[in-house]
């Protein structure tokens, strides 16, 4: 058995999945075929099956299998689907200007007629292709609800302008492909990004390292070329390229973006390292134990892909409608016909109330309901600070019942801040400015908060200045020998120190002159925006990588009853996972690597700003620092809910209430088919009108 994976294209909503899978388990000899409609991937094991039997299988369904893909097949999808998008909108924009009233612009019908059949039969050619061949296997989905609308309004207005007739319904035809196109261009360049994740995370491991010969020659070499048991050495300030343990050197490694703590760890010899975390203060020379696809980074990469493929898609409501309504519309617009002819014997008086129920159940509504919401929903999402690579978990946001919540660079700002110093003698009185002078130099995340926190003040210059890998760093400041560090480096015991806090100690030979307290810092707007959740009925929770206990000091402030520390990435997906067995729908709001898997196995996965790989992973992006857009992001998705039931609401009760009648003949009097034309692009402008109320949210 062999196994491979394809790419798939003509993809367009869940039930495409069902019906690939379906077609590849047809041909004899494939054993089993997975579909991830996310990735647009298929993954097929299979005993002497030549992939053209794949694609042929594939093809007699409307859809086409990729055998050798690159990076260019979505960026050309996605080209095609603009350039199809732009042609549809230049030649729909003369036919609606054309119906204003007091245009200056009137065109001739014949004119009318070419240009919505380049939108309706050449940009939307694709809709009638795949409702054709699904016809041929007697399945319909929304493109088959296209296909007969925009077919039925632009054979409808030939027919009428060639009677000549003036209330053509040319625009409903090419302003309905229009906006459909553009709801699919979005939904292309959605899918184009969903595995941006993977490779944002694969990323963050260097592609070369330096191995080290026998005799500690460093040679730079691919990293696929390293294999276990080889040496490697990370320098200070580069990633680590392996999971390995340390053999020589010592050095803060700093996992933050990894594991979730916030602090650099202290790695010498016999500690285990991963690829991507990063090395300050020291070299390190370390063993390898994974490369590549087997590092821990790329397990984690792979978990990002599995929980976006074992996810089930959601089917679009106008989808599952249609298996049911355009049969159903099929068969009534035929007996209409049958009942009419039968009635007057004259074919000529049968067609007109047959036409008429096919044009007045034309999807125009029904098919602009979801897209123009959305399309007018994400632009103000956009404006607010929201990114949505994802529609369907934008409106799984509004539904939500629980809300978990990571802890470093989530709730807290993601980076030591000194809370606290502490003169522990009289000589200690310059205790801050002393020490940022010593750590004027240093890239050590420490260093950087007790800088900051140095602002302002005039350093003094650091002679005989000497860094001591995993301790610290010492010099002489106006004659005074100092030691700044950890508590083992000074060689003083540090009393007292909160358990979320680290403690630098500054020494003048043996005497402790004091201590700097750094922590990580809670969020101004955390507070609010928890006290807002919750008043909103939500349940929150807290899951972090960091220890248990700054965990739950930090649940307790914020009033948040369920936490947990030491929480792995699969640990935060396992707990999401098991929220959502039990009915509840969960978002997940996270900004680290160590969050991409819960981002992704959560009904709607936020990143806040800064790390493209966790963006990646997430189909909700909040670009603008804080909570307050995470606050806005909520409010909009439901409102855009809302918007979409009713234009929904209002696409199926127009069906509902004007088809009896124009099948029994009613319409007539009033016009027929030209009142079936009106009252589609009637019904088509409510839905639109409707929509444009996200705009002032």
């Amino acid at each position: 058995m062999e196994t491979h994976t394809y790419r798939i294209e003509g993809m367009t909503c869940a039930s495409c999945v069902r019906r690939v899978e379906k077609a590849l388990q047809g041909v004899p000899g494939v054993a089993s075929a997975t579909v991830n409609l996310a990735t647009e991937e298929a993954t097929v094991t299979f005993d002497g099956v030549r992939p053209e039997k794949l694609a042929q299988a594939l093809a007699e369904r409307g859809y086409a299998l990729v055998m050798d893909p690159t990076g260019e097949e979505k960026s050309r999808e996605l080209r095609e689907a603009l350039l199809r998008t732009g042609l549809a909108w230049a030649f729909t924009l003369p036919l609606l200007v054309s119906m204003v009233p007091g245009a200056m612009l009137h065109l001739d019908w014949r004119l009318q007629a070419l240009l919505s059949a380049g939108v309706v039969f050449g940009a939307g050619g694709g809709f009638f292709k795949r409702a054709a061949l699904q016809l041929l296997h007697a399945e319909t989905t929304m493109d088959t609800l296209v296909a007969l609308g925009a077919g039925v309004s632009w054979g409808f207005g030939l027919i009428e302008g060639l009677r000549g007739e003036h209330n053509l319904t040319f625009e409903t035809a090419g302003a309905l492909v229009a906006f459909l196109l553009l709801g699919k261009y979005l939904e292309i360049r959605a899918k184009v990004h969903t595995g941006d994740s993977l490779t944002s995370l694969l990323k963050l491991a260097p592609s070369t390292a330096l191995r080290l010969d026998g005799e500690g020659r460093e040679e730079d070499i691919p990293v696929s070329m390293l294999k276990p048991g080889d040496r490697v050495r990370a320098r200070p300030g580069s990633a680590i390229p392996v999971d390995g343990l340390v053999l020589a050197g010592s050095a803060d490694v700093e996992e933050a973006l990894l594991t979730g703590e916030p602090l650099p760890v202290p790695k010498l010899a016999g500690d285990a390292v991963i690829a991507g975390a990063l090395v300050h203060g020291g070299s390190l020379d370390i063993e390898v134990r994974a490369a590549g696809r087997d590092t821990w980074l790329a397990k984690l990469a792979q978990q990002v892909g599995e929980a976006k493929a074992s996810k089930a898609p959601i089917q679009a409501l106008a989808d599952r409608i249609s298996a049911v309504f355009v049969p159903v519309i099929l068969v009534l617009a035929a007996l209409t016909f049958a009942a009419w002819w039968m009635h007057s014997g004259d074919i000529s008086q049968a067609w007109r109330p047959a036409v008429t129920v096919l044009v007045i159940a034309c999807p125009c509504a029904l098919g602009l309901a979801t897209p123009v919401a959305l399309t007018t929903a994400l632009g103000t999402a956009a404006r607010n600070g929201l990114l949505v690579r994802d529609a369907a978990a934008f409106e799984r946001l509004g539904s939500i019942t629980d809300l978990a919540f990571d802890k470093t660079g989530t709730l807290t700002l993601g980076k030591p801040l000194l809370r606290e110093t502490r003169i522990l003698s009289e000589d200690g009185t310059d205790l801050l400015r002393l020490a940022a002078a010593l750590e004027r130099d240093s890239e050590h995340p420490l260093a950087k908060g007790i800088r900051d926190a140095a602002k302002g003040l005039v350093l003094p210059r650091v002679q005989d200045f000497r860094a001591h890998p995993g301790g610290g760093v010492s010099g002489v400041i106006e004659g005074r020998a100092l030691r700044l560090g950890n508590a083992a480096f000074i060689g003083a015991e540090f009393t007292d120190v909160p358990a979320d806090a680290t403690a630098v100690g500054l020494a003048e030979e043996s005497r402790l002159l004091g201590l700097l307290i750094l922590a990580d810092a809670v969020r101004p707007d955390a507070l609010a925006a928890v006290e807002a959740l919750q008043g909103e009925g939500l349940r929150l929770h807290l899951f972090s990588g960091d220890r248990p206990e700054p965990v739950q000091k930090l649940a307790m402030e914020l009033g948040i009853a369920e936490a947990l520390g030491g929480c792995s990435p699969a640990v935060k997906q396992t707990h999401i996972a098991e929220m959502q067995q039990q009915g509840r729908i969960v978002a997940f709001v996270g900004d680290g690597v160590n969050d991409a898997p819960a981002l992704a196995q959560a009904d709607a996965g936020l990143s806040l700003s800064g790390l493209e790989a966790a963006q990646g992973a997430a189909p909700l992006n909040l670009l603008r620092e804080g909570l307050e857009p995470l606050l806005n992001a909520r409010r909009l998705a439901r409102k855009t809910k809302k918007i979409i039931r009713q234009n929904l609401g209002w696409a199926f009760g127009y069906n509902l209430l004007l088809v009896p009648l124009a099948a029994f003949g009613q319409l007539e009097r009033f016009g027929g088919p030209m009142l079936a034309g009106a009252a589609m692009g009637l019904s088509s402008f409510t839905v639109v009108l409707n929509a444009l109320r996200l705009r002032r949210i």
